[in-house]
């Protein structure tokens, strides 16, 4: 999937600001692209976990998928591989927050590619 460069520096720069807790969003895609994450109002951003209150998140058909951040590597634990099944890319932001230590994946939990585009 393609990602523009302004989502991936936003991205980045929530997982930073987060930190040490992890922070969540949606992506939305335009034309294959995404282009912006989502912060769903209510969500929780805590030291172990985050979440989203999925009453709260709006009927948009541009939404592909999720984004959230861990303080340590991008490896999805059993709770993400539940929460991806939503969509169609899952993004995971891991410490120390740079391009090189993000993973995408699919609904399934397999890692899939993201290719940044300006």
């Amino acid at each position: 999937m393609k990602i523009s460069e302004t989502a991936v520096e936003f991205i980045l720069e929530a997982a930073r600001g987060a930190y040490p807790r992890e922070f969540v969003g949606l992506l939305r895609a335009k034309d294959g692209v995404i282009i912006e994450t989502l912060i769903i109002p209510g969500s929780k951003f805590e030291k172990n976990y985050s979440s989203i209150f999925m009453h709260m998140v709006p009927l948009d058909l541009s939404i592909v998928g999720s984004v959230h951040s861990h303080p340590g590597p991008a490896r999805p634990s059993r709770a993400d591989l539940r929460f991806f099944e939503r969509g169609k890319v899952n993004i995971i932001a891991g410490y120390p927050y740079d391009f090189a230590s993000m993973a995408a994946f699919d609904a399934q939990g397999r890692p899939t590619t993201l290719e940044i585009v300006k």
